[in-house]
């Protein structure tokens, strides 16, 4: 939760919650995350194995923290940003479950079926990704403005 109080001494393009440094850790995840994919091109399938329950783990604690997140600001969060969280855990249950219950069938078609699937679901969560980014960034520069104007309304207010 943030000080609603003015910070006069913040440096230009911050906010008082920290949400423009958020932005750059953002985007260290984006490049580990890539520089990951791009390294498990070239791993055995034991190797592969491992690296998927790695993300998937880091994945579900991303999840979990957003989802505690949301339950501890849920005094600031929207109706609407809730559903979101919801929908998408939804969605990436369902989609882990067929998921897994492909793996387990062995039948060449569906293993290329279910690697198609697979590959859908990545671009998916990576356009959510960008779409999650771009309504960072917007937020981001929204409360940056929101401070500005802050700090502009008590200079006024003296």
């Amino acid at each position: 939760m943030s000080d609603p109080t003015p910070q006069k001494n913040q440096a230009p393009g911050t906010t008082s919650d920290g949400s423009a440094g958020r932005l750059v850790e953002l985007a260290q995840k984006a490049e580990e995350a890539q520089r990951t994919v791009a390294a498990s091109v070239a791993e055995d399938r034991q190797k592969l194995t491992a690296v998927v329950a790695d993300a998937k783990g880091r994945a579900e604690q991303g999840a979990q923290r957003l989802q505690s997140s949301g339950q501890q600001a849920k005094a600031n969060v929207t109706g609407t940003w809730n559903q979101v969280q919801t929908s998408w855990q939804d969605h990436v249950d369902s989609v882990r479950v067929k998921l897994e219950e492909r793996k387990a069938e062995r039948d060449v078609k569906r293993l290329q079926n279910a690697a198609d699937d697979a590959e859908d679901y990545a671009s998916d969560a990576v356009d959510f990704a960008i779409a999650a980014v771009e309504e960072a960034e917007y937020a981001t520069l929204d409360a940056v403005l929101a401070r500005v104007e802050a700090d502009e309304a008590a200079d006024a207010a003296q």
